[in-house]
């Protein structure tokens, strides 16, 4: 199984040595940027968030693929380079997260990330109120949400009732890329969400400014969670594992937007 981190700025930690650590740019020592080979993927990080390495990064793999290098039944193993998915709860607890100094990071083991073979790995579902569709109106736009959701809807990835049912429900998967996935699924989902960004940049999409500059990131995020639901719908029970996800943080508590 190869394991990625991806990461948008200098690493200001040591990485464990079975974490590949990437980005769609160049941003210091110990970062490979993956991206470099697809220009239409250049400087995307700055709308798309973490996302425009994950695109890019399906194209490693597929790449891979055709190489023989890997094949479907693998698991891909995704964490950002401050979030991280875990087999027992890890940390101080700090809003929806369990947080660890980077020193306390350091001296984690190898099967504090990774699970057994088969195993399925996410962060666990938070809770928003009255509703996700509401819940994004506070933070965001929802126009763009619905908008999103609709063009997923007709370009088949899922259903009308699917969506509907999603929005109006009361959770949400904060950080959905990052766990252990099916290597297929990964590509399949990747696939999938960068055809409804195309189709939404190329039709409704609204230049934002200011925090919501990364509105289709956030986009994003919506709809990855409801796919992720799709297959966990489909998984084995006891193959899988949700924990709160672990945040490295350099004092200890999560701050929004990333800092510390």
């Amino acid at each position: 199984m190869r394991y990625f981190s991806v990461a948008y700025r200098p690493l200001e930690w040591r990485m464990p040595a079975f974490m590949e650590v990437v980005s769609a740019a160049p941003v210091g020592d110990g970062v490979t940027d993956i991206a470099a080979p697809y220009p239409t993927l250049a400087g995307r990080d700055r709308v798309l968030g973490e996302y425009a390495t994950l695109f890019a990064l399906r194209r490693v793999l597929q790449d891979a693929h055709a190489r023989g290098e890997s094949t479907s039944s693998d698991m891909v193993g995704i964490s950002h380079y401050r979030r991280f998915t875990v087999t027992r709860p890890t940390g101080a607890p700090s809003f929806v997260y369990r947080v660890v100094k980077p020193h306390e990071f350091t001296k984690l083991s190898r099967d504090r990330f990774i699970p057994r073979n088969g195993t399925l790995m996410f962060p666990s579902p938070m809770q928003v109120a009255p509703s996700l569709l509401q819940h994004y109106a506070h933070y965001h736009v929802a126009r763009d949400l619905l908008l999103f959701m609709a063009l997923a809807i007709d370009l088949g990835l899922v259903t009308g009732e699917q969506v509907a049912s999603w929005l109006d429900g009361k959770v949400m998967v904060p950080a959905p890329a990052i766990g252990i996935y099916p290597e297929s699924w990964f590509i399949e989902t990747q696939v999938a969400l960068e055809s409804v960004v195309e189709a939404f940049e190329s039709t409704v999409a609204v230049e934002r400014e200011g925090y919501q500059r990364r509105s289709i990131a956030f986009l994003l995020e919506r709809l990855h969670g409801l796919l992720l639901s799709m297959l966990v719908e489909g998984w084995p029970k006891d193959q899988m594992i949700a924990n709160p996800a672990l945040l490295v943080s350099a004092d200890g508590v999560y701050h929004p937007g990333g800092t510390g």
